[in-house]
Protein backbone atom coordinates (compact mmCIF):
# COMPACT_ATOMS: atom_id res chain seq x y z
CA UNK A 1 0.00 0.00 0.00
CA UNK A 2 2.83 2.41 0.84
CA UNK A 3 6.17 2.82 -0.97
CA UNK A 4 7.71 -0.04 0.93
CA UNK A 5 10.01 -1.64 -1.65
CA UNK A 6 11.09 1.70 -3.10
CA UNK A 7 12.66 2.67 0.20
CA UNK A 8 14.91 -0.35 0.06
CA UNK A 9 14.16 -1.31 3.66
CA UNK A 10 12.32 -4.57 3.14
CA UNK A 11 14.71 -6.67 5.16
CA UNK A 12 14.97 -4.16 7.97
CA UNK A 13 11.23 -3.69 8.27
CA UNK A 14 10.63 -7.42 8.32
CA UNK A 15 13.17 -7.85 11.10
CA UNK A 16 11.65 -5.05 13.16
CA UNK A 17 8.16 -6.39 12.74
CA UNK A 18 9.09 -9.93 13.73
CA UNK A 19 11.33 -9.13 16.70
CA UNK A 20 9.45 -9.47 20.00
CA UNK A 21 9.52 -5.91 21.35
CA UNK A 22 10.17 -6.89 24.97
CA UNK A 23 13.50 -8.63 24.21
CA UNK A 24 15.72 -5.56 23.87
CA UNK A 25 15.92 -1.83 24.25
CA UNK A 26 15.18 0.29 21.24
CA UNK A 27 18.21 1.32 19.15
CA UNK A 28 19.74 4.76 19.85
CA UNK A 29 18.81 6.03 16.37
CA UNK A 30 15.20 4.84 16.48
CA UNK A 31 12.15 6.20 18.32
CA UNK A 32 9.40 3.69 19.07
CA UNK A 33 5.97 5.03 20.04
CA UNK A 34 3.36 2.74 21.54
CA UNK A 35 -0.08 4.02 20.56
CA UNK A 36 -3.42 3.16 18.98
CA UNK A 37 -2.49 2.60 15.35
CA UNK A 38 -5.97 1.17 14.89
CA UNK A 39 -7.38 4.69 15.21
CA UNK A 40 -5.67 5.73 11.95
CA UNK A 41 -8.31 5.55 9.20
CA UNK A 42 -6.28 7.29 6.49
CA UNK A 43 -3.03 9.18 5.94
CA UNK A 44 -4.71 11.92 3.88
CA UNK A 45 -4.28 15.25 5.73
CA UNK A 46 -7.65 16.43 4.40
CA UNK A 47 -9.49 13.59 6.16
CA UNK A 48 -8.14 13.54 9.71
CA UNK A 49 -8.62 15.21 13.07
CA UNK A 50 -7.60 12.64 15.72
CA UNK A 51 -4.53 12.62 17.95
CA UNK A 52 -2.37 9.71 16.73
CA UNK A 53 -2.78 10.30 13.02
CA UNK A 54 -2.37 14.07 13.48
CA UNK A 55 1.04 13.48 15.07
CA UNK A 56 2.08 11.12 12.27
CA UNK A 57 0.94 13.43 9.48
CA UNK A 58 2.59 16.42 11.20
CA UNK A 59 5.93 14.70 10.66
CA UNK A 60 5.25 13.60 7.09
CA UNK A 61 4.13 17.09 6.05
CA UNK A 62 5.32 20.54 7.05
CA UNK A 63 2.78 23.34 7.26
CA UNK A 64 3.16 26.97 6.28
CA UNK A 65 3.43 27.98 9.94
CA UNK A 66 3.59 26.26 13.30
CA UNK A 67 2.46 27.04 16.85
CA UNK A 68 4.97 26.96 19.66
CA UNK A 69 4.02 24.10 22.03
CA UNK A 70 4.64 26.26 25.11
CA UNK A 71 3.83 29.81 23.95
CA UNK A 72 0.58 28.79 22.32
CA UNK A 73 -0.32 32.17 20.87
CA UNK A 74 3.07 32.41 19.13
CA UNK A 75 2.96 31.57 15.42
CA UNK A 76 6.36 30.61 14.01
CA UNK A 77 7.59 30.30 10.41
CA UNK A 78 7.76 26.91 8.77
CA UNK A 79 7.46 26.63 4.98
CA UNK A 80 6.31 30.25 5.00
CA UNK A 81 9.39 32.27 5.87
CA UNK A 82 7.42 35.44 6.61
CA UNK A 83 3.99 37.00 6.06
CA UNK A 84 2.21 40.34 5.97
CA UNK A 85 -1.39 41.13 6.84
CA UNK A 86 -3.17 43.85 4.85
CA UNK A 87 -4.03 46.93 6.97
CA UNK A 88 -7.75 46.15 6.70
CA UNK A 89 -7.18 42.48 7.55
CA UNK A 90 -8.59 41.25 4.26
CA UNK A 91 -5.48 39.52 2.94
CA UNK A 92 -2.42 37.58 4.10
CA UNK A 93 0.60 37.54 1.79
CA UNK A 94 3.18 34.86 2.59
CA UNK A 95 6.76 34.54 1.41
CA UNK A 96 7.75 30.91 0.83
CA UNK A 97 11.02 29.45 2.04
CA UNK A 98 13.39 28.92 -0.89
CA UNK A 99 15.58 25.91 -1.57
CA UNK A 100 13.11 23.40 -0.10
CA UNK A 101 12.56 20.06 -1.83
CA UNK A 102 9.96 17.40 -1.24
CA UNK A 103 10.95 13.83 -0.40
CA UNK A 104 10.51 13.04 -4.10
CA UNK A 105 13.15 15.63 -5.02
CA UNK A 106 10.57 17.97 -6.57
CA UNK A 107 11.10 21.64 -5.64
CA UNK A 108 8.59 23.24 -3.27
CA UNK A 109 6.78 26.31 -4.62
CA UNK A 110 3.91 28.56 -3.58
CA UNK A 111 1.68 26.65 -5.99
CA UNK A 112 2.10 23.50 -3.89
CA UNK A 113 0.91 25.48 -0.87
CA UNK A 114 -2.04 26.97 -2.75
CA UNK A 115 -2.99 23.55 -4.18
CA UNK A 116 -2.85 21.91 -0.75
CA UNK A 117 -5.13 24.51 0.85
CA UNK A 118 -7.57 24.48 -2.06
CA UNK A 119 -7.63 20.68 -1.99
CA UNK A 120 -8.60 20.56 1.70
CA UNK A 121 -11.52 22.91 1.04
CA UNK A 122 -12.66 21.06 -2.08
CA UNK A 123 -12.49 17.67 -0.35
CA UNK A 124 -14.84 19.01 2.32
CA UNK A 125 -13.87 16.32 4.83
CA UNK A 126 -13.21 16.67 8.55
CA UNK A 127 -9.79 18.19 7.95
CA UNK A 128 -11.40 21.25 6.39
CA UNK A 129 -13.30 22.19 9.56
CA UNK A 130 -10.82 24.74 10.89
CA UNK A 131 -9.95 26.54 7.64
CA UNK A 132 -13.43 26.42 6.06
CA UNK A 133 -15.05 28.31 8.93
CA UNK A 134 -13.45 31.55 7.70
CA UNK A 135 -15.74 31.50 4.65
CA UNK A 136 -13.77 29.45 2.11
CA UNK A 137 -15.85 27.23 -0.17
CA UNK A 138 -15.09 24.96 -3.14
CA UNK A 139 -16.60 27.68 -5.32
CA UNK A 140 -14.46 30.61 -4.12
CA UNK A 141 -11.19 29.05 -2.96
CA UNK A 142 -9.47 29.01 -6.38
CA UNK A 143 -9.81 32.78 -6.63
CA UNK A 144 -8.98 33.50 -3.00
CA UNK A 145 -5.95 31.24 -2.46
CA UNK A 146 -3.40 31.62 -5.22
CA UNK A 147 0.32 31.67 -6.00
CA UNK A 148 1.43 34.95 -7.53
CA UNK A 149 4.84 33.49 -8.31
CA UNK A 150 6.99 30.60 -7.08
CA UNK A 151 7.64 32.21 -3.70
CA UNK A 152 4.51 34.32 -3.04
CA UNK A 153 1.23 32.95 -1.72
CA UNK A 154 -1.81 35.20 -1.36
CA UNK A 155 -4.75 34.28 0.88
CA UNK A 156 -7.71 36.62 0.56
CA UNK A 157 -10.31 36.31 3.29
CA UNK A 158 -13.95 36.07 2.18
CA UNK A 159 -15.24 37.30 5.54
CA UNK A 160 -14.07 39.71 8.23
CA UNK A 161 -12.25 37.53 10.72
CA UNK A 162 -9.35 37.81 13.11
CA UNK A 163 -6.28 36.92 11.04
CA UNK A 164 -4.70 35.34 14.13
CA UNK A 165 -7.38 32.65 13.89
CA UNK A 166 -6.57 32.08 10.22
CA UNK A 167 -2.87 31.67 11.01
CA UNK A 168 -3.67 29.25 13.83
CA UNK A 169 -5.70 27.11 11.44
CA UNK A 170 -2.86 27.08 8.87
CA UNK A 171 -0.70 25.48 11.59
CA UNK A 172 -3.03 22.47 11.88
CA UNK A 173 -1.98 19.01 10.72
CA UNK A 174 -4.69 18.91 8.05
CA UNK A 175 -3.02 21.86 6.31
CA UNK A 176 0.19 19.93 5.66
CA UNK A 177 1.74 20.91 2.32
CA UNK A 178 1.60 18.09 -0.21
CA UNK A 179 3.90 17.57 -3.20
CA UNK A 180 1.20 18.42 -5.73
CA UNK A 181 3.15 17.15 -8.74
CA UNK A 182 3.69 13.70 -7.27
CA UNK A 183 0.17 13.48 -5.84
CA UNK A 184 -1.51 14.44 -9.10
CA UNK A 185 0.37 11.71 -10.92
CA UNK A 186 -1.89 9.37 -8.92
CA UNK A 187 -5.18 11.21 -9.38
CA UNK A 188 -8.04 8.99 -10.53
CA UNK A 189 -11.39 10.23 -11.82
CA UNK A 190 -10.85 13.73 -10.50
CA UNK A 191 -10.38 12.61 -6.88
CA UNK A 192 -7.41 14.94 -6.20
CA UNK A 193 -5.36 11.83 -5.40
CA UNK A 194 -7.62 11.00 -2.46
CA UNK A 195 -7.50 7.25 -3.04
CA UNK A 196 -3.71 7.21 -3.34
CA UNK A 197 -3.09 9.52 -0.39
CA UNK A 198 -5.20 7.29 1.83
CA UNK A 199 -2.26 4.90 2.12
CA UNK A 200 0.69 6.80 0.65
CA UNK A 201 2.39 10.14 1.18
CA UNK A 202 3.91 12.93 -0.91
CA UNK A 203 5.99 14.34 1.90
CA UNK A 204 7.33 17.78 2.70
CA UNK A 205 8.33 17.02 6.30
CA UNK A 206 11.31 15.59 8.16
CA UNK A 207 10.15 11.97 7.83
CA UNK A 208 8.90 9.83 4.96
CA UNK A 209 6.49 6.92 5.01
CA UNK A 210 7.98 3.45 4.65
CA UNK A 211 4.99 1.32 5.55
CA UNK A 212 1.61 1.55 7.22
CA UNK A 213 -0.01 -1.69 8.34
CA UNK A 214 -3.49 -0.84 9.65
CA UNK A 215 -4.02 -2.04 13.23
CA UNK A 216 -0.35 -3.01 13.49
CA UNK A 217 2.53 -0.71 12.62
CA UNK A 218 3.67 2.53 10.98
CA UNK A 219 7.31 2.87 9.92
CA UNK A 220 8.88 6.17 8.86
CA UNK A 221 12.37 7.02 7.64
CA UNK A 222 14.09 10.36 8.12
CA UNK A 223 14.46 12.72 5.18
CA UNK A 224 18.22 13.28 4.98
CA UNK A 225 17.69 16.34 2.76
CA UNK A 226 15.15 18.02 5.05
CA UNK A 227 15.52 21.81 4.91
CA UNK A 228 15.50 22.07 8.71
CA UNK A 229 18.46 19.73 9.12
CA UNK A 230 18.85 15.98 9.36
CA UNK A 231 16.83 14.50 12.27
CA UNK A 232 18.80 12.51 14.85
CA UNK A 233 16.34 9.63 14.66
CA UNK A 234 16.91 7.56 11.52
CA UNK A 235 13.52 5.89 11.94
CA UNK A 236 10.36 6.43 13.96
CA UNK A 237 7.96 3.53 14.50
CA UNK A 238 4.41 3.71 15.81
CA UNK A 239 3.38 0.31 17.18
CA UNK A 240 -0.20 -0.72 17.85
CA UNK A 241 -0.33 -1.41 21.61
CA UNK A 242 -3.91 -0.67 22.62
CA UNK A 243 -3.83 -2.51 25.96
CA UNK A 244 -2.56 -0.20 28.70
CA UNK A 245 -0.97 -2.89 30.86
CA UNK A 246 1.03 -4.24 27.93
CA UNK A 247 2.17 -0.74 27.01
CA UNK A 248 3.26 -0.09 30.57
CA UNK A 249 5.39 -3.26 30.60
CA UNK A 250 7.06 -2.29 27.33
CA UNK A 251 7.79 1.21 28.61
CA UNK A 252 9.32 -0.25 31.77
CA UNK A 253 11.35 -2.69 29.69
CA UNK A 254 12.59 0.06 27.34
CA UNK A 255 11.25 -1.66 24.21
CA UNK A 256 9.01 1.39 23.75
CA UNK A 257 10.28 4.96 24.13
CA UNK A 258 7.01 6.92 24.19
CA UNK A 259 3.52 5.80 25.20
CA UNK A 260 0.14 7.28 24.31
CA UNK A 261 -3.22 6.43 25.97
CA UNK A 262 -1.82 4.81 29.11
CA UNK A 263 -4.60 4.06 31.62
CA UNK A 264 -4.95 5.77 34.99
CA UNK A 265 -3.78 2.87 37.16
CA UNK A 266 -0.74 2.24 34.96
CA UNK A 267 0.10 5.95 35.00
CA UNK A 268 0.03 5.82 38.80
CA UNK A 269 2.60 3.02 38.77
CA UNK A 270 4.80 4.61 36.09
CA UNK A 271 4.88 7.91 38.00
CA UNK A 272 6.96 6.13 40.66
CA UNK A 273 9.54 4.89 38.14
CA UNK A 274 12.69 7.08 38.00
CA UNK A 275 13.30 5.95 34.40
CA UNK A 276 9.96 7.36 33.27
CA UNK A 277 8.74 10.91 32.67
CA UNK A 278 5.05 11.81 32.32
CA UNK A 279 4.25 14.95 30.36
CA UNK A 280 0.85 16.38 31.25
CA UNK A 281 0.03 18.28 28.08
CA UNK A 282 -2.92 20.67 28.40
CA UNK A 283 -5.63 20.26 25.79
CA UNK A 284 -8.16 22.67 24.29
CA UNK A 285 -11.12 20.60 25.35
CA UNK A 286 -13.11 19.32 28.30
CA UNK A 287 -14.65 16.28 29.93
CA UNK A 288 -18.40 16.73 30.13
CA UNK A 289 -21.84 15.27 30.72
CA UNK A 290 -24.17 15.82 27.74
CA UNK A 291 -27.96 15.85 28.07
CA UNK A 292 -30.09 15.35 24.96
CA UNK A 293 -32.58 18.22 24.72
CA UNK A 294 -34.80 16.23 22.38
CA UNK A 295 -35.72 14.24 25.49
CA UNK A 296 -38.68 16.04 27.15
CA UNK A 297 -37.42 15.15 30.64
CA UNK A 298 -33.83 16.26 30.14
CA UNK A 299 -34.86 19.48 28.40
CA UNK A 300 -36.33 20.91 31.62
CA UNK A 301 -33.98 23.53 33.14
CA UNK A 302 -34.37 22.17 36.67
CA UNK A 303 -33.40 18.69 35.47
CA UNK A 304 -30.33 20.11 33.74
CA UNK A 305 -29.49 21.95 36.95
CA UNK A 306 -29.89 18.75 38.96
CA UNK A 307 -27.28 17.00 36.78
CA UNK A 308 -24.81 19.72 37.77
CA UNK A 309 -24.72 18.26 41.27
CA UNK A 310 -24.55 14.49 40.76
CA UNK A 311 -20.89 13.93 39.84
CA UNK A 312 -18.27 13.58 42.58
CA UNK A 313 -15.68 15.45 40.53
CA UNK A 314 -13.39 16.01 43.50
CA UNK A 315 -13.19 12.26 44.03
CA UNK A 316 -12.48 11.67 40.35
CA UNK A 317 -9.77 14.36 40.41
CA UNK A 318 -7.84 12.25 42.93
CA UNK A 319 -8.38 8.99 41.07
CA UNK A 320 -9.11 8.36 37.39
CA UNK A 321 -8.66 11.99 36.31
CA UNK A 322 -5.36 12.67 38.07
CA UNK A 323 -3.40 12.43 34.81
CA UNK A 324 -6.22 13.09 32.35
CA UNK A 325 -7.79 16.36 33.44
CA UNK A 326 -7.81 19.22 35.90
CA UNK A 327 -11.02 20.37 37.60
CA UNK A 328 -12.52 23.20 35.53
CA UNK A 329 -16.07 24.43 35.08
CA UNK A 330 -15.72 27.06 32.38
CA UNK A 331 -15.93 26.69 28.59
CA UNK A 332 -12.93 29.02 28.27
CA UNK A 333 -9.66 27.04 28.69
CA UNK A 334 -7.37 28.03 31.52
CA UNK A 335 -5.10 30.98 30.85
CA UNK A 336 -6.96 32.09 27.73
CA UNK A 337 -8.76 35.37 27.10
CA UNK A 338 -11.91 35.66 29.22
CA UNK A 339 -11.19 32.61 31.39
CA UNK A 340 -11.67 32.67 35.18
CA UNK A 341 -8.49 33.22 37.17
CA UNK A 342 -9.02 29.96 39.05
CA UNK A 343 -11.47 27.07 39.41
CA UNK A 344 -14.96 28.29 40.29
CA UNK A 345 -16.83 25.24 41.53
CA UNK A 346 -20.34 26.15 40.46
CA UNK A 347 -21.24 22.47 40.08
CA UNK A 348 -20.71 21.20 43.60
CA UNK A 349 -21.42 17.55 44.36
CA UNK A 350 -24.69 17.60 46.32
CA UNK A 351 -27.06 14.64 45.73
CA UNK A 352 -29.70 16.02 48.10
CA UNK A 353 -29.77 19.31 46.23
CA UNK A 354 -30.11 17.40 42.97
CA UNK A 355 -32.98 15.34 44.40
CA UNK A 356 -34.79 18.54 45.47
CA UNK A 357 -34.33 20.07 42.01
CA UNK A 358 -35.79 16.95 40.40
CA UNK A 359 -38.81 17.24 42.66
CA UNK A 360 -39.25 20.88 41.63
CA UNK A 361 -39.14 19.74 38.01
CA UNK A 362 -41.96 17.26 38.66
CA UNK A 363 -39.94 14.11 39.36
CA UNK A 364 -40.21 13.44 43.12
CA UNK A 365 -39.55 9.76 42.47
CA UNK A 366 -36.47 10.44 40.33
CA UNK A 367 -35.60 9.64 36.73
CA UNK A 368 -34.42 6.66 34.76
CA UNK A 369 -32.24 7.21 31.69
CA UNK A 370 -29.60 5.47 29.59
CA UNK A 371 -25.96 6.54 29.97
CA UNK A 372 -23.63 6.29 26.98
CA UNK A 373 -19.81 6.45 27.29
CA UNK A 374 -17.88 7.84 24.33
CA UNK A 375 -15.71 4.71 24.50
CA UNK A 376 -14.40 2.11 26.92
CA UNK A 377 -11.77 4.65 28.04
CA UNK A 378 -14.58 6.56 29.76
CA UNK A 379 -16.07 3.60 31.63
CA UNK A 380 -14.54 4.47 35.01
CA UNK A 381 -16.01 7.98 34.83
CA UNK A 382 -19.34 6.59 33.65
CA UNK A 383 -19.50 4.06 36.48
CA UNK A 384 -18.68 6.78 38.99
CA UNK A 385 -21.50 8.96 37.64
CA UNK A 386 -23.89 6.00 37.71
CA UNK A 387 -23.12 5.38 41.39
CA UNK A 388 -23.34 8.98 42.58
CA UNK A 389 -26.41 9.84 40.47
CA UNK A 390 -28.25 6.98 42.18
CA UNK A 391 -27.89 8.91 45.45
CA UNK A 392 -29.97 11.70 43.89
CA UNK A 393 -32.65 9.34 42.61
CA UNK A 394 -31.36 9.16 39.05
CA UNK A 395 -31.12 5.60 37.72
CA UNK A 396 -28.65 5.52 34.81
CA UNK A 397 -28.39 2.31 32.78
CA UNK A 398 -24.88 2.15 31.32
CA UNK A 399 -24.75 1.14 27.63
CA UNK A 400 -21.14 0.00 27.01
CA UNK A 401 -19.52 0.51 23.63
CA UNK A 402 -18.22 3.17 21.26
CA UNK A 403 -20.97 5.79 21.18
CA UNK A 404 -19.44 8.81 19.42
CA UNK A 405 -21.61 8.10 16.32
CA UNK A 406 -24.72 8.08 18.53
CA UNK A 407 -23.70 11.42 20.02
CA UNK A 408 -23.18 12.90 16.54
CA UNK A 409 -26.60 11.60 15.47
CA UNK A 410 -28.43 12.94 18.57
CA UNK A 411 -29.33 9.34 19.41
CA UNK A 412 -28.65 9.18 23.15
CA UNK A 413 -30.09 10.15 26.56
CA UNK A 414 -27.09 11.04 28.73
CA UNK A 415 -23.55 10.89 27.33
CA UNK A 416 -20.06 11.22 28.84
CA UNK A 417 -17.08 12.10 26.70
CA UNK A 418 -14.35 14.61 26.10
CA UNK A 419 -13.52 17.09 23.38
CA UNK A 420 -10.35 18.34 21.75
CA UNK A 421 -9.67 21.52 19.83
CA UNK A 422 -6.85 22.41 17.46
CA UNK A 423 -6.84 26.20 17.66
CA UNK A 424 -5.13 27.85 20.67
CA UNK A 425 -7.96 30.32 21.10
CA UNK A 426 -11.26 30.31 23.07
CA UNK A 427 -13.11 30.52 19.77
CA UNK A 428 -12.24 26.85 19.19
CA UNK A 429 -14.04 25.65 22.32
CA UNK A 430 -16.86 28.16 21.80
CA UNK A 431 -17.70 26.52 18.48
CA UNK A 432 -18.10 23.21 20.31
CA UNK A 433 -20.07 24.35 23.34
CA UNK A 434 -21.74 27.68 22.49
CA UNK A 435 -22.51 27.58 18.78
CA UNK A 436 -25.59 26.19 17.06
CA UNK A 437 -26.64 28.24 14.01
CA UNK A 438 -29.35 25.78 12.92
CA UNK A 439 -30.91 23.41 15.45
CA UNK A 440 -32.92 21.40 12.92
CA UNK A 441 -32.18 17.71 12.44
CA UNK A 442 -31.80 18.37 8.73
CA UNK A 443 -28.86 20.75 9.32
CA UNK A 444 -26.66 17.84 10.47
CA UNK A 445 -24.18 20.18 12.16
CA UNK A 446 -22.51 17.34 14.02
CA UNK A 447 -19.25 19.27 14.28
CA UNK A 448 -20.90 21.41 16.95
CA UNK A 449 -21.53 19.70 20.29
CA UNK A 450 -24.27 22.18 21.13
CA UNK A 451 -26.16 20.97 18.03
CA UNK A 452 -25.55 17.34 19.03
CA UNK A 453 -27.44 17.99 22.27
CA UNK A 454 -30.17 19.95 20.39
CA UNK A 455 -29.66 22.94 22.67
CA UNK A 456 -30.53 26.24 21.01
CA UNK A 457 -29.42 29.52 22.62
CA UNK A 458 -29.16 32.17 19.86
CA UNK A 459 -27.41 34.62 22.20
CA UNK A 460 -24.49 32.23 22.62
CA UNK A 461 -24.25 31.66 18.88
CA UNK A 462 -24.19 35.43 18.31
CA UNK A 463 -21.38 35.89 20.85
CA UNK A 464 -19.35 33.17 19.13
CA UNK A 465 -19.77 34.96 15.79
CA UNK A 466 -18.69 38.25 17.37
CA UNK A 467 -15.56 36.65 18.81
CA UNK A 468 -14.55 35.44 15.35
CA UNK A 469 -14.68 38.95 13.86
CA UNK A 470 -13.27 40.93 16.77
CA UNK A 471 -9.55 41.74 16.55
CA UNK A 472 -9.07 43.85 19.71
CA UNK A 473 -7.65 41.56 22.45
CA UNK A 474 -9.42 43.33 25.33
CA UNK A 475 -12.75 43.28 23.51
CA UNK A 476 -12.37 39.59 22.72
CA UNK A 477 -11.67 38.80 26.37
CA UNK A 478 -14.86 40.62 27.36
CA UNK A 479 -16.86 38.67 24.78
CA UNK A 480 -15.60 35.33 26.08
CA UNK A 481 -16.21 36.28 29.71
CA UNK A 482 -19.77 37.32 28.82
CA UNK A 483 -20.26 34.08 26.89
CA UNK A 484 -19.04 31.96 29.79
CA UNK A 485 -21.37 33.73 32.25
CA UNK A 486 -24.39 33.34 29.97
CA UNK A 487 -23.53 29.69 29.37
CA UNK A 488 -23.44 28.89 33.07
CA UNK A 489 -26.62 30.85 33.86
CA UNK A 490 -28.51 29.02 31.10
CA UNK A 491 -28.15 25.61 32.82
CA UNK A 492 -26.28 24.10 29.89
CA UNK A 493 -26.87 20.80 28.14
CA UNK A 494 -23.09 20.21 28.24
CA UNK A 495 -21.84 20.29 31.82
CA UNK A 496 -18.06 20.78 31.98
CA UNK A 497 -16.16 19.34 34.96
CA UNK A 498 -12.54 18.92 33.79
CA UNK A 499 -10.23 20.53 31.27
CA UNK A 500 -8.52 17.87 29.21
CA UNK A 501 -4.93 16.75 29.74
CA UNK A 502 -3.17 14.42 27.33
CA UNK A 503 -0.53 12.39 29.22
CA UNK A 504 2.54 11.41 27.19
CA UNK A 505 4.78 8.82 28.86
CA UNK A 506 8.48 8.97 27.95
CA UNK A 507 11.56 7.00 28.81
CA UNK A 508 13.88 9.37 30.69
CA UNK A 509 16.58 9.12 28.01
CA UNK A 510 14.28 10.65 25.37
CA UNK A 511 14.85 14.37 24.88
CA UNK A 512 13.22 16.87 22.54
CA UNK A 513 9.84 15.12 22.40
CA UNK A 514 7.23 17.65 23.54
CA UNK A 515 3.56 16.69 23.47
CA UNK A 516 1.72 19.42 21.59
CA UNK A 517 -1.72 20.64 22.67
CA UNK A 518 -2.80 20.73 19.00
CA UNK A 519 -1.55 17.14 18.46
CA UNK A 520 1.21 18.33 16.08
CA UNK A 521 4.07 16.84 18.15
CA UNK A 522 7.28 16.78 16.13
CA UNK A 523 10.06 14.21 15.98
CA UNK A 524 12.81 16.09 14.16
CA UNK A 525 14.42 17.43 17.36
CA UNK A 526 14.21 14.15 19.32
CA UNK A 527 17.45 12.68 20.65
CA UNK A 528 18.24 9.79 22.99
CA UNK A 529 21.07 9.91 25.51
Amino acid sequence: MARFARRGLVGLVAALALTPPALAQTPPNMLVIGTDVGSIPTLDPAALNARTVSELVSNLYDRLVQIDPIELQTVQPMLAESWEVAPDGSKITMKMREGVTFASGNPFTAEDAAWSIRRVIKMGQVGSTDIAQWGFTPENVDDLVRAEDDTTLVIELPEKVSTDLVLYSLAGSSLGIIDSKEAMEHEANGDLAADWLRGNAAESGPFSLVEWRPNDLVITQRNDNYWGGQPAMERVLMRHIPESGNLRLQLEGASVDVGHYVGASDLEALAENPDIEIQNTPGFGFYYIALNQKDPDLSKPKVREAFQHVLDWQGLAKANMRFNGVPWQSIIPQGMAGAPQALEDHYDFDPEKARALLAEAGYPDGLKKRLYPASDAHLLNVESLQATARLAGIDLEVIPGQHVPDFRARDFDVYMGNSGGRLPDPFATATHYAYNPDNSDEARLSGYYMWRTAWDVPELTALTERSKRETNPEARAEIFAEMDKLYRESDPSLIVFFQRIDPYVLRANVEGYTGHPTWTTRWDEVTKN
